[in-house]
């Protein structure tokens, strides 16, 4: 029976409603083990049958999950595109089609425990479902997901979603427990059960099933009474559907437990096993785990290897069930031949996550030096396509030393070049320049081959990020000579990628965005989509360190809308971090932070997205008066540990400007003298300029910079035309520290209000203090006043608010404005989070209480 629930089953019933009259909703819901989600969702599915199709679908966590395997469950015509692999955006618009074909409700149950590809494809699915006649419901537990979980990340991800919210399945009450008690015709007292249960549903539920004595020390204890009342024959039944895990059909149980039909009867007839959906199993993955736990290891290992030979003759292509088995029973060859496959399988289907788990258990099981090399390659790609860095660099470490005494130099050197790689990725700088060139050196000594292009390739690019032109020259044209002879477009691609971005370090911006726009033709040409992500992520972040803010929104908005479109959340991080700079620099301070914080909040961003994230909120909270120590802190301690001038000189920056802005001017010289050193090194103007203007703030020398960008070489000798170069750029920020020193008041004053219309209070206070100490005429200083409307939204948040008016959906808006539907769902939080509403209508309604929309 349902008790206490009714609440939450009206909110899903309208949530059902909503989706069945063409607006499509995702509800994740969580609470703790046993709590009732799943009787929860069974009600609502109930009560959906006579109005749609209900599919229901679930993970477990007895193998490593199947790709897609929740989806697979629910959905079956979706087995023969995954088991084929290929574009996984092509695999998730063929599930979009299906699920969307007609109004339906989609269970998706135990999440945190799904594969990494149900969760992209939940992702993917949310964030295009508001016009899908769907209500996805995906239940999870909360209590077992820290904050390096993928579900986590995709909770977070999903945040800003209007079409996605969670709801919480809380413990029962007293009162509740006394109506399963009455239910049950126990004379049991309800305080003291709901004391012992916590309200647990399933802990009340078992104690009650055996009579309603006082729950053991364990919930195990509880269970297991109700399972010893079993004969034995129906226990060996219990014991198989224990190790079987999934719902098993009635002649698979007899078979693995060696009994008779009857057996089977007598377990559901006691409610040990229940029937769902045709299948037979545990009402609760608690009682399987207690009653597994429970049985000897000799006991365990013969159910294993009956398991896997009556599976092996039933379902010879599920090779992650019998990798499962076969490790239970002890048969090494058939756990390793089956998680190889499995993993392949895995990997086809974009569940990278899943594919690592097979790899390891394939090299627990693998004894041949060679093969565990093999298989140590393929679990360090995998591990770096899902972020786990650390054990990437372990494992392809390990394939390295394998391969040293095999004495294979082919793999060996591209296990240097992908050691470089991973160092890199993981901010250790040095790392990376030393197994590059190990790379280049080992490759160099055999024939020419598409090893040797990648690890020049792959240097040139070190040698990029170092900001070294001449020697990405030498190294690029290198590898692009070598691409094109083995006719490898993605080699290709990638070294006119490190050669265009080195143009525009020097200055060349022409010629570098002429090579990173072939790079990014023959990437789209090729279906390449890490490389066009690349292309765009280059075009744009060049663009924003060179303060050409009008090319940075062209290239990072088409880079943020092709990288959301493929779900290459990582490539949309960084340019959405890269964007939150560019606003910053423009005085568009709320859309800086709804762009910087939801990256800063977020577990997995990677420390690439983090700095430049971490750079430009800091920025603005310090431009604005507020405590900016922690972010700016964050991005100081990233760049030391990259290395890079490219990193280290907008975090210095940010540094230097902290200081002025909070009376600390004195400070700039030492904290900019190091990264200082390094920009005139490297001779990067941009660095160079804005280094070189902190510290004339800061007293300390600044001369000797052999290129400085113009606008700031304007500055740096007091020529006023500085002002208007940052006008032309559309930085107001800097437009009025180029004024600051100017003798002509009016200029200042012009400035100063240019900056209160901004919000940017402790700039204006710090421009006041600098000129004050340079015994220059102060103008007037601004009046606090309304900023044009009462919850001080931007203009762009107000564009946004009065589309919401007219009742247009996020797609709708982004398509308005040409925006992507993530930076129109980041100003509606923005929204949202000024009016202090919880949702679009009552903020709509607030506004028009406010006289905020348009009449």
């Amino acid at each position: 029976m349902l008790v206490e629930r009714d609440a939450l089953l009206a909110e899903l019933v309208t949530d059902l409603d909503d989706a069945l009259a063409g607006t499509g909703r995702v509800i994740f819901l969580g609470g703790e083990a046993g709590v009732g989600k799943t009787a929860l969702v069974r009600s609502l599915a109930r009560l959906a049958r006579p109005r749609c199709r209900v599919r229901i679908g679930g993970a477990d966590n007895v193998t490593t999950p199947g790709a897609l395997g929740a989806f697979q469950d629910a959905i079956p015509e979706i087995a023969a595109s995954v088991t084929a692999g290929g574009d996984r955006i092509r695999l998730f618009r063929e599930l979009r089609d299906l699920i969307a074909a007609a109004p339906a409700l989609l269970v998706l149950e135990d999440l945190h425990w799904a594969d990494e590809a149900t969760l992209d494809a939940v992702r993917y699915l949310a964030r295009r479902i508001e016009t899908s006649p769907v209500l996805v419901v995906a239940t999870y537990r909360h209590d077992e997901i820290t904050a390096r979980h993928p579900l986590t990340a995709l909770l977070g991800d999903l945040a800003t979603t209007a079409e996605v919210r969670r709801l919480l399945v809380p413990p029962l009450t007293v009162d509740g427990v006394a109506r399963l008690i009455s239910e049950s015709g126990d004379a049991v007292d309800p305080t003291a059960l709901h004391l012992r249960t916590g309200g647990n549903a399933f802990f009340v539920t078992e104690s009650l099933a055996i009579g309603g004595v006082a729950l053991p020390a364990t919930v195990s204890d509880a269970i297991l009474a109700r399972v010893s009342r079993l004969t034995p024959a129906a226990q060996d039944v219990a014991a198989a559907a224990a190790i079987l895990g999934a719902g098993a059909d009635a002649e698979l149980l007899a078979r693995i437990s060696g009994q008779a039909l009857d057996a089977v009867d007598e377990c559901t007839d006691a409610g040990v096993l229940i029937e769902v959906g045709g299948s037979l199993g545990f009402r609760h993955e608690l009682a399987r785990e207690a009653v597994e736990q429970s049985l000897s290891a000799v006991r365990r290992r013969q159910l294993h290897g009956r398991a896997l030979r009556a599976l092996a003759e039933r379902t010879p292509e599920d090779h992650r069930t019998l990798a499962h088995h076969a490790a239970g029973c002890g048969d090494e060859a058939a756990a390793m031949a089956h998680a190889v496959a499995a993993a392949e399988k895995a990997a086809r289907g974009s569940a990278h996550r899943e594919a690592a788990e097979h790899y390891r258990l394939a090299v627990r099981h693998c004894i041949s030096a060679t093969e565990r090399a093999e298989l140590f390659v393929a679990l360090s790609y995998e591990c770096y396509l899902t972020d786990q860095l650390p054990e990437a660099l372990t494992a392809r470490q390990q394939a390295l030393e394998l391969h040293e005494v095999i004495g294979d130099a082919l793999r060996l050197g591209d296990d240097e070049r992908w050691l470089s790689r991973l160092s890199w990725f993981s901010g250790h700088g040095n790392d990376a320049q030393r197994y590059g060139l190990r790379a280049v050196t080992t490759l160099e000594q055999l024939a020419p081959g598409v090893e040797l292009a990648w690890a020049y390739s792959n240097y040139a690019q070190l040698r990029m990020l170092a900001e070294e032109p001449e020697e990405v020259e030498h190294w690029g044209r290198k590898a692009l000579e070598l691409a094109r002879a083995l006719g490898s477009p993605d080699i290709e691609s990638h070294a006119l990628n490190n050669l265009g971005t080195a143009e525009l370090q020097s200055g060349r911006v022409e010629q570098g965005q002429r090579d990173l726009t072939r790079s990014l033709d023959i990437a789209r040409a090729a279906d390449l989509p890490e490389h066009v992500a690349r292309a765009y992520t280059n075009l744009g972040s060049s663009a924003v360190l060179q303060k050409r803010l009008a090319d940075a929104h062209v290239f990072l908005s088409a880079g943020i809308a092709f990288c959301e479109d493929r779900d290459l959340d990582s490539w949309a991080g960084y340019m959405t971090a890269c964007l939150s700079l560019a606003l910053a620099d423009e005085g568009r301070f709320d859309e800086a932070l709804a762009s910087a914080d939801p990256l800063l909040d977020h577990a997995g961003t990677a420390p690439v997205s983090l700095m430049p994230a971490a750079g430009a909120a800091a920025r603005v909270l310090a431009r604005r008066g507020s405590d900016a120590t922690p972010r700016l802190a964050l991005a100081q301690r990233l760049a030391a540990e990259a290395g890079e001038l490219q990193r280290l000189a907008p975090a210095v920056c940010a540094a230097a400007e902290h200081a002025w802005l909070t009376s600390d001017a004195g400070a700039i010289g030492a904290l900019t003298a190091s990264t200082w050193e390094l920009a005139l090194a490297h001779d990067e103007e941009w660095a160079t300029g804005e280094l070189g203007w902190w510290r004339l703030l800061g007293g300390a020398p600044f001369a000797a910079a052999g290129r400085v960008a113009e606008p700031f070489a304007l500055m740096l000798t007091g020529d006023p035309r500085a002002v208007q170069a940052w006008t032309d750029r559309g930085c107001p920020i800097w437009a009025a520290y180029a004024a600051m020193l100017d003798p002509d008041v009016a200029v200042v004053d012009h400035a100063v209000r240019a900056l209160d219309q901004l919000g940017a209070v402790a700039a204006i206070e710090a421009i006041l203090r600098t000129r004050h100490a340079h015994g220059l005429a102060l103008p007037r200083r601004p009046r606090a006043q309304a900023r044009g409307n009462p919850a001080q939204l931007t203009a762009r948040e107000l564009e946004v608010l009065g589309l919401l008016g007219e009742g247009l959906s996020t797609p709708e808006i982004a398509e308005r404005l040409i925006l992507s539907r993530r930076t129109v769902e980041h100003h509606v939080a923005a929204v949202l989070r000024k009016l202090g509403e919880p949702t679009r209508g009552r903020a709509v309604a607030a506004a028009s209480r406010r006289g905020l929309l348009p009449v």
